[in-house]
């Protein structure tokens, strides 16, 4: 052709020439193949790539020029689909350059037939893709990091006390962590509203389309019922995250169980105000103790005046008796607050109680009747024997009260084991009525100083109040079970003086 190029315009010369260097110089690589594979002509782009000479090359097939791995995927898929449907495009194989080094490069292929559809060539372009096997590589290893860290971030938050959750601008949790699911009792997120009590849910809904409305932080407890059937409290809290800098479109937050805080604030609120009606109570008490003093100094002096007057001396020694039952409780609940300190007598307690049942019995009515079933013989009770009277005069005038139409009231005592490690005894007294008896809100509030279900004038509601304080002053405790209608037990559980 060369020898020829003479006969052409200049012109043309010129197109030949910038042809022939755009193949050889072009920026992918060119072959032309023989049918049988092997290379006829190749441009000096592939040859720099690849570090061979023409010799090299020329005369040998295409698949000697990749590594294993694409000698075998060109003799099971290249050629294959070269033969069945002409061409192929952007298949990834690996050169192997004269230095041993591999290429990556993307090979498209298409093969030209002659006038009797016979193979005449293939044409092959070859494109280097180093920098994109290289970006591929990179990417894998960064989704592949991705992968790990966010696997680690989901272990970590499944693991933390709290759960995490995420709500969508509709109201609806669109992810959540196991802790979340768990805290809430519930296996799918989406059910976190059914797991929650009917009247926290209809405020936390109120309150969610709220925050959902202008984009507020919230916090809002709530109270879920737990495994064992009792209610557990929970906190949830969340703050708005807002994508395009406008109207919050997500909120992310955390659920966390509160309930022993929820539990302590009730008992620190309990002891607050156990401790302000003791300072009040010992405040009156101390005052009342003085106002007593002069009441029963003047008797003694009418007593003195009266010796004479039979009828004036009565007067004066029921005012001296009352006085002195006044200032024998204004002692008791100046024991109660604090203010001084309780003297306790060994009490044999059946024989005790035996005695304190006798003279109740001498001021019931006909209605009422006192069972006594004492069980403890010999047991003796560390306790001032004027406050057991009270408590146990208070009990009764309780059960007396709660059966206005009269009925039988039990009073019992036993011995038992304490259910703990010191497994000392203890001595248990036990008052039982068949009266109207309490719900469970009125028996949670059934030992707090000033509660009363009587009619005005016919107590202040200390009575409870003051059997608590007398069984933990002396060591012991309260306990109270009752039901609507089937009536009340209440048992002073104290040690045994061993």
């Amino acid at each position: 052709m060369a020898d020829s190029r003479h006969l052409l315009s200049p012109s043309i010369q010129r197109d030949i020439e910038e042809l022939e260097d755009l193949y050889e110089h072009a920026p992918c690589g060119y072959l032309s193949l023989e049918p049988d594979g092997r290379i006829g002509r190749v441009n000096a782009t592939l040859l720099a790539w690849t570090g061979h000479s023409l010799e090299e090359v020329q005369g040998r097939k295409f698949q000697d020029l990749l590594n294993i791995a694409g000698k075998i995927y060109y003799e099971t898929h290249f050629a294959p689909l070269l033969r069945m449907q002409g061409f192929f495009n952007e298949v990834a194989f690996d050169l192997v350059s004269r230095s041993g080094e591999t290429i990556p490069v993307l090979v498209n292929a298409v093969e030209r037939r002659d006038e009797d559809d016979k193979p005449a060539f293939i044409r092959v372009t070859i494109f280097n893709a180093s920098d994109r096997r290289r970006y591929e590589r990179e990417l894998l290893a960064a989704r592949n990091a991705l992968a790990s860290a966010n696997q680690e971030l989901r272990a970590f938050y499944d693991t933390l006390p709290v759960g995490i959750f995420r709500i969508d601008a509709s109201g609806n949790i669109v992810q959540a962590s196991r802790r979340f699911c768990t805290l809430l009792g519930i296996v799918a997120a989406e059910d976190w509203l059914t797991a929650i009590s009917a009247g926290d849910c209809s405020a936390t809904v109120r309150e969610l389309h709220r925050v959902l409305r202008t984009g507020e932080p919230f916090s809002i407890r709530l109270q879920v019922a737990g495994d064992d059937a009792t209610s557990r409290h929970i906190e949830m809290k969340a703050v708005p995250i807002s994508e395009s800098g406008d109207r919050a479109s997500t909120f992310v937050g955390v659920v966390e169980d509160v309930t022993e805080q929820v539990h302590a604030d009730a008992q620190r609120r309990v002891i607050d105000r156990q401790l302000a009606i003791s300072q009040i109570t010992g405040g009156l008490a101390h005052n009342l103790n003085n106002t007593l003093a002069v009441i029963m100094g003047n008797l003694e002096i009418l007593k003195y005046e009266a010796d004479d007057r039979p009828a004036l001396r009565q007067i004066v020694d029921d005012g001296l008796s009352a006085t002195e039952g006044a200032a024998a409780l204004v002692r008791r609940l100046l024991v109660y607050a604090g203010y001084s300190i309780a003297r306790p007598d060994n009490l044999a307690i059946d024989p005790c109680l035996q005695s304190i049942a006798q003279e109740l019995v001498a001021q019931f009515g006909q209605r009422h009747q006192l069972t006594c079933d004492l069980r403890a013989p010999g047991a003796v009770v560390e306790i001032d024997a004027g406050m057991l009277k009270e408590a146990v005069e208070e009990l009764v005038a309780n059960a007396v009260a709660a059966m206005p139409d009269g009925g039988e009231i039990r009073l019992s005592t036993r011995s038992e084991r304490k259910e703990d490690s010191s497994n000392r005894r203890k001595i248990i007294i036990t008052v039982i009525d068949k009266g109207i008896g309490m719900d469970d809100a009125m028996l949670a509030k059934a030992r707090e100083p000033f509660f009363t279900t009587r009619e005005v004038g016919q107590g202040i509601g200390l009575g409870l109040s003051l059997v608590d304080g007398i069984s933990r002053i002396f060591g012991g405790e309260l306990r109270l079970r009752s039901h609507p209608g089937t009536g009340t037990t209440v048992e002073m559980h104290l040690p045994a003086a061993d």
